[in-house]
């Protein structure tokens, strides 16, 4: 593993966090592992194509995932051996830069469980920024407790940041 991916362990080795679902199957979350890299490239490159209608296609590259992520602490939810989303978190600042869930996972509670799996391990308030335009996360996070804390522009758009005590 490179430096620039070094994973400094949310589950520091423990056995992974076994997710209680009202539904078929069985969700865990873990740690990073590199092999998980070339999936969550592809769950990355899916979600931002479905969801992110104003990135240009440059964006929205599988490519971008490793950039987008690097430096930061990732934890992989799973249905069996299928990776179902990912919480990505700026350790310095508690900033969770990145929380994707392949569709037809949402509005299951995995985005909340990886959000409460980081809340965990860290001391202090999360925050994190979600442009204006993606209504359903803004709703996700608004019926999740978190509050807005400002509201800016961006080169995607009008972004609300959010906090989570």
């Amino acid at each position: 593993m490179s430096a620039d991916f070094k994973n400094c362990g949310f589950l520091q080795g423990k056995s992974p966090i076994v997710v209680n679902m009202k539904v078929n199957g069985e969700f865990e979350i873990f740690d990073f592992d590199e092999r998980d890299r070339p999936e969550l490239r592809k769950l990355y490159f899916a979600v931002k194509t479905e969801t992110f209608k104003w990135l240009g296609v440059s964006e929205k590259s599988m490519d971008t995932f490793d950039q987008d992520t690097k430096g930061e602490e990732i934890l992989v939810i799973k249905n069996g051996e299928e990776i179902a989303g990912f919480i990505s978190v700026w350790l310095p600042d508690n900033f969770i830069h990145h929380l994707y869930v392949l569709k037809q996972y949402q509005r299951m509670g995995l985005g909340n469980r990886l959000v409460k799996a980081v809340r965990a391990r860290l001391k202090g308030p999360l925050s994190l920024k979600c442009i204006a335009e993606n209504t359903s996360a803004v709703r996700f996070y608004e019926l999740t407790g978190w509050k807005v804390k400002s509201r800016g522009n961006s080169d995607h758009g009008m972004y609300i940041l959010f906090e989570l005590e």
